[in-house]
Formats: structure tokens, C-alpha cells, sequence
């Protein structure tokens, strides 16, 4: 459905695929409302996501806590291109408190996810970005009493290592690891 907008052009997207879209972002099944987000770029391209930030967020968080594992590791990975697509501030503001929790989850592969996820995030959105909104709660879970979660650290260090600036590595990385 989403992927004719850019045909339609923005009125009749307006009209017709958008109370569609609204409608279906508050569907039961969790399979549907993923599906919206991997072609949310359609949308996006005809009529921008100003409009549409407020009824994204709470879809978003229904599905980052979702009992399916499944389908929490795939909104994960729809992240980088959400953070472009909402704009850095509003993602860094909304969405990344989610990303920052997925680094506890119970689940191994959900963390592993997360942390990829912020080494894709830190090469679109920068060096800086991750110094000032991620690295400080990456390196906070070295006092987690579950031992996986303070793993999680080392496998933040070793993937953001190859996307941060060498002065960040120096000033966060390095005393920890001292």
C-alpha cells in the first residue's frame, strides 16, 4: 500500500493511504505495524514524517517491548533508517531511551542487535552524537549485577570502536579497559 504513494503523489496520499496507514498503526498484530515501518520511507517521501512523528512513537515502543523477540529484533534493525528519517533530534528526544533499554533485554540476541544498531546509528548520525547520548549508558551497564549485560559493554567498546573518533576511544574506551 505504501509503496504506491510516490505514484499518487501527496494529495490522494493524503486522502486515501494515510487513514489507512493511521489505522493500521494501531492494528493488534504486531506483524502488520512492522511491516508500516520497513516501508515507511514511501510515505515518507510524499508527504515527510512532521505530520505523522506523534502516532509513530507509540506504535514504535508497542513494538520495541513486544513478547516476540522476532519481531522486537527486527524493529531494531529499522532503526538507522528511522533516524534518518525522523531527524536527528527528534530521534535522539523519542527513540533513543529505546535503544539505550534494548542493551539490558533478556534476550542475547537482542542485545547484540542493539549494540550494532548503535554502530550503524554513530555512522549516520556521527562521532559526537554517540559521545553526548550513548556511550555514557553503554559503559553505566559495567555496574549491572548480571554478568551478560556487563558483556554487553565489551561488545559496545569493540563495535563503536571502528565508527568513534580515536580521541573518544581514549577518553571513554581506554580506562575502563585500563
Amino acid at each position: 500500500m505504501l509503496s504506491i504513494c510516490p505514484i499518487i503523489e501527496k494529495g490522494p496520499t493524503n486522502e486515501h493511504i494515510l487513514p489507512i496507514f493511521l489505522a493500521l498503526l494501531r492494528d493488534e498484530s504486531s506483524d502488520v505495524r512492522l511491516n508500516l515501518f520497513k516501508r515507511l520511507d514511501d510515505l515518507n517521501k510524499v508527504i515527510g514524517l512532521e505530520n505523522l512523528q506523534q502516532s509513530i512513537v507509540p506504535a514504535l515502543k508497542d513494538l520495541s517491548e513486544d513478547k516476540n523477540w522476532r519481531i522486537k529484533l527486527s524493529v531494531v534493525e529499522q532503526y538507522p533508517a528511522l533516524a534518518q528519517q525522523l531527524g536527528e533530534h527528534f530521534f535522539t528526544e523519542k527513540l533513543v531511551p529505546i535503544c539505550i533499554k534494548w542493551l539490558n533485554d533478556n534476550i542475547y540476541s537482542i542485545r547484540v542487535a542493539a549494540i550494532t544498531n548503535l554502530k550503524e546509528l554513530t555512522r549516520v548520525l556521527g562521532s559526537n552524537w554517540a559521545e553526548r547520548h550513548i556511550i555514557k549508558h553503554l559503559l553505566e551497564l559495567k555496574n549491572e549485577t548480571n554478568y551478560l549485560h556487563r558483556l554487553t559493554v565489551l561488545f559496545g567498546i569493540a563495535e563503536l570502536s571502528s565508527v568513534i573518533s580515536s580521541d573518544i576511544i581514549k577518553k571513554y574506551f581506554t580506562p575502563l579497559l585500563s
